[in-house]
């Protein structure tokens, strides 16, 4: 997700990775904790009534979060290493629920002794490389569950949906239902949120990736720099999903779509309206 930077705090937790400088803000933990609240207590929930026990709402939260963290982590450094397969450094900053990868040495670079700005297709590879580096450690997660021959109910479940579809994976998913509370709890939070979170990071609403993708390709299709088009589809979009997940019962993530088409339209009144189609 590529919004602005948040202020710096004395509470941060700052690290260098490949390079990269990173920060990470204490509202980070704080958020992604209240987003795993209620999944950590329903896995409480059932491992308490199995011979083993559960290990306790506060451990499976805890593992939650530093999932959370890893996710998020491989999805900007996505972003970082695009950002420098095209000559420019960057740092990262994990913030809410999500990061944002900053460029450090200007969009305009010298590669092969070429000097040149980033192209609309430039940007949109770097939009789109930390979602799909995302779902690449989901499917590697997956592929290590089955070689374990450990069956994850969140694999199992796209597995079924993908052979509805006509896609069918046999050897992928395979296995038995572990009763290692930890096991099951790695897996299971670490590919659905590497596969669900860059999933709604790619719907086309701004700043989201997908809709910077959006901007640059109505910049190559219309000649313009995009950002107006792309308000447009972006609050359409935020107020479906939003309508979508209050239908659901989903109301903190229909809060958050809503407020983010909200933000489109207000970026669309500033410059003077919809875009003329």
């Amino acid at each position: 997700m590529m919004i602005g930077e948040p202020a710096p705090s004395q509470y941060d937790w700052r690290f260098n990775l490949f390079g990269f400088p990173i920060r990470v803000t204490w509202l980070f933990w704080v958020i992604n904790a209240a987003l795993g609240y209620n999944l950590a207590m329903g896995l409480n929930q059932a491992y308490r009534m199995t011979e083993q026990g559960s290990p306790g709402v506060f451990s499976f939260l805890l593992l939650w979060v530093l999932c959370a963290f890893v996710s998020v982590l491989i999805h900007e450094l996505g972003h970082s290493l695009a950002f420098r397969f095209f000559g420019i450094e960057s740092q990262i900053v994990l913030y809410h629920m999500g990061g944002v990868a900053i460029p450090t040495a200007g969009f305009i670079f010298r590669r092969s002794g070429v000097r040149r700005r980033l192209s609309h297709w430039d940007q949109m590879i770097i939009s789109a490389a930390g979602p799909l580096l995302q779902f690449a450690s989901a499917i590697l997660m997956a592929i290590v569950a089955t070689a374990m021959g450990v069956r994850v109910p969140v694999v199992s479940d796209w597995l079924s949906w993908l052979q509805d579809i006509g896609i069918a994976i046999p050897w992928l998913g395979t296995g038995e239902a572990t009763t290692n509370p930890w096991t099951l709890a790695t897996f299971q939070f670490y590919i659905l949120i590497s596969i669900w979170w860059p999933l709604f990071n790619l719907l086309p609403v701004y700043p989201l990736d997908g809709g910077h993708i959006v901007q640059h390709a109505a910049a190559m299709i219309r000649r313009t720099d995009g950002t107006n088009e792309a308000y447009g589809i972006g609050a359409v979009t935020g107020f479906l999903v939003a309508y979508w997940f209050f239908q659901s019962g989903s109301v903190f993530n229909a809060m958050l779509f809503l407020s983010l088409a909200m933000s489109n339209v207000q970026a669309m009144q500033r410059l003077g309206g919809p875009p003329r189609w």
